[in-house]
């Protein structure tokens, strides 16, 4: 309690500054006027016709030039789909051809000629008395260049 009274009393001291209390805000409807700085007016830029003329051009070819890159760019997206489709196509038709590789290799083995042979053609070995020898024909006496020249001139 000592502490409170000294507090209370020291308000009331000599030399004692009092606060300064902030100033009241009126409440109308005018604006508040800004302080003036040296008797300066501020003034605003504007901008030329021809400067204005310039910015709006660059930005109408800025923006030209981006839906340009977007166009592109879908272009390009589309080319790339046509060509992984064309890909798969080309993949499939490898599968394909590969298979069919495949079975002309196994068809074309000797076992097959043979089944082939014998089942679709009627065709067997030949037996002993289907055989022609060689050796019982009779070769000619003259020889071949002879024999060539005679029926060249023939």
């Amino acid at each position: 309690m000592a502490t409170a009274r000294r507090a209370y009393t020291a308000e009331y001291s000599y030399r004692y500054a009092p606060e300064a209390q902030p100033e009241r805000v009126r409440r109308t409807r005018e604006r508040p006027q800004a302080p003036q700085t040296g008797g300066k007016r501020q003034t605003t830029q504007t901008l030329s016709p021809a400067s204005l003329r310039a910015m709006i051009s660059a930005v109408v070819i800025i923006g030209a030039i981006l839906i340009g890159i977007v166009l592109v760019n879908a272009q390009a997206a589309k080319l790339q789909y046509s060509i992984n489709q064309l890909k798969n196509e080309n993949s499939i038709m490898e599968t394909e051809i590969n298979m069919m590789n495949v079975k002309i290799e196994s068809s074309t083995g000797i076992s097959q000629l043979e089944k082939y042979a014998v089942n679709e053609l009627g065709m067997h070995y030949p037996q002993g008395n289907e055989c022609i020898h060689l050796s019982s024909v009779k070769a000619p006496e003259e020889s071949l260049a002879a024999l060539i020249r005679e029926k060249a001139y023939e």
